[in-house]
C-alpha cells in the first residue's frame, strides 16, 4: 500500500465509521424511548434492563446499517477530498478515476470481510441473547439459550433442543415437578414431536416416574398429547431467521426440504448473509460517480442528502423485493441478489460515463 492509497483509505474509512456510529446511536436512542413502553413495575424489566436489551441488539443494527453508512461515509470522505481539490491533484498526477475507485474498492474488500464476520458470528448470537434476556426479565415463563428452549407451564418444565417450526420439534424433555414436596415427580424424553389435527404426537418416548421406593421406567413408540405447550409461548419461541447464522440457516433449509416444508424465509435470510456484505462494494461504486460529477460544486449537506436518499431507496427496494419474492414464489437467490445487481448495474453505468 503506497502513501496515496493509505491517505485515501484514511479519509474514506474515518467518514464511514463516523456515519456508522451516528446512524446507530440515533436509532438506538429512539429505540430506547420506544422500549420504555414495555417497562413495568410488575416485572423485573425496568429502565436499566431496557437499556441493556437495546445495547444487546446493537450488533444487528450495526450490520444492517453498514451499507447505508458506507454510501454516506464514502460520499463525505471522497467529497471532502474533492472540495479541497485533492482529487483534482490526483488526476493531474496521472491517476485515473477508475484507479481511485479501485483503491476504495480494496478498502471495500476489507470491510466486506469485517461485516460478514459481524453478521455470521456476532449479530445472531447477541440478537438471540437479547430476546432471551427480555423474555426472562418480563417473566414470560420462557428462556432461549445454548441448551435450547425452556418453557415453564404450571408444574411442568419443558426443554426443546430443536424447534424446527410451530408444528415440529426434536429433543423434547418434560420435567413434572412437585413444588410442595420440592422434588421432580417424573421425567419424559421424546426423540421428536409433531403436531396433528387434534394435538401432538410424541415419538420414541421414555418416561421415568420417581417414587419413594424407586424409579419406574416405561418406553413407548408414540403417545398423543392434547395440550403439550401453550400456543402463545410456542409462537414466541419459534425460530426467527435473523437470529441464525448462515451455517444454522443451511441446516434449517436442509431439514425443511427433506420434510417437504417451505424454506423460503430461511433461504432468503441465508442469501442475505452474503448480499449484505457485498452491498458494501456496490455502495462504494455508486458513491464515486456522484463525487466526480459534482466535484467542488456540491457541499456536505447535498452529499448527505443524496446518500440518505439512495440508501433509503436501496433499503426499501431490498426489503420489498424480499417480501414479494416469498409471496409470489420468486427463487430466494434471485430475490436476494436482484436489488444488489440492479444498483451495481446503475453504478457501473454511471462510472462508464465519467471521463
Amino acid at each position: 500500500m503506497n502513501i496515496l492509497e493509505r491517505y485515501l483509505w484514511k479519509s474514506v474509512l474515518s467518514s464511514i465509521l463516523l456515519t456508522w456510529l451516528s446512524l446507530t446511536l440515533l436509532d438506538r436512542f429512539f429505540a430506547f424511548l420506544g422500549e420504555l413502553g414495555d417497562v413495568s413495575p410488575d416485572t423485573q424489566y425496568g429502565n436499566v434492563q431496557a437499556l441493556y436489551y437495546i445495547l444487546m441488539g446493537t450488533p444487528k443494527l450495526l450490520y444492517d446499517y453498514f451499507p447505508t453508512a458506507t454510501l454516506i461515509g464514502s460520499l463525505l470522505g471522497l467529497g471532502n477530498l474533492a472540495a479541497n481539490s485533492e482529487l483534482t491533484a490526483m488526476r493531474a498526477a496521472g491517476i485515473s478515476i477508475h484507479q481511485i475507485v479501485g483503491m476504495t474498492l480494496k478498502l471495500g474488500l476489507v470491510l466486506v470481510v469485517m461485516v460478514f464476520v459481524l453478521g455470521e458470528w456476532v449479530a445472531p448470537r447477541t440478537e438471540l441473547a437479547a430476546s432471551s434476556f427480555k423474555l426472562r426479565m418480563q417473566q414470560k415463563q420462557l428462556a432461549i439459550g445454548n441448551q435450547g428452549i425452556w418453557i415453564k407451564d404450571g408444574d411442568r418444565i419443558i426443554n426443546i433442543a430443536k424447534l424446527w417450526s410451530e408444528n415440529k420439534m426434536e429433543g423434547l424433555s418434560i420435567y413434572t415437578v412437585n413444588p410442595a414436596a420440592g422434588r421432580i415427580d417424573s421425567i419424559t424424553h421424546a426423540a421428536r414431536a409433531e403436531r396433528d389435527a387434534t394435538g401432538w404426537v410424541l415419538y420414541e418416548l421414555t418416561r421415568k416416574v420417581i417414587q419413594s421406593d424407586g424409579i419406574q421406567q416405561e418406553t413407548l413408540a408414540q403417545i398423543h398429547e392434547d395440550n403439550l405447550i401453550p400456543e402463545q409461548l410456542l409462537s414466541i419461541a419459534a425460530v426467527k431467521p435473523n437470529q441464525l447464522a448462515a451455517s444454522e440457516l443451511a441446516d434449517f433449509i436442509k431439514h425443511q426440504r427433506e420434510n417437504e416444508l417451505s424454506s423460503k424465509r430461511f433461504e432468503q435470510a441465508f442469501w442475505q448473509h452474503f448480499t449484505t456484505p457485498l452491498s458494501t462494494l456496490v455502495m462504494l461504486i455508486i458513491a464515486a460517480p456522484f463525487v466526480f460529477s459534482f466535484q467542488r460544486n456540491a457541499g456536505a449537506g447535498q452529499r448527505i442528502f443524496i446518500g440518505i436518499l439512495i440508501g433509503i431507496v436501496f433499503f426499501l427496494f431490498n426489503r420489498m423485493f424480499g417480501s414479494v419474492g416469498i409471496v409470489y414464489g420468486i427463487p430466494p437467490l434471485l430475490s436476494a441478489t436482484l436489488p444488489l445487481l440492479v444498483f451495481l448495474a446503475g453504478g457501473v453505468w454511471m462510472l462508464r460515463r465519467l471521463r
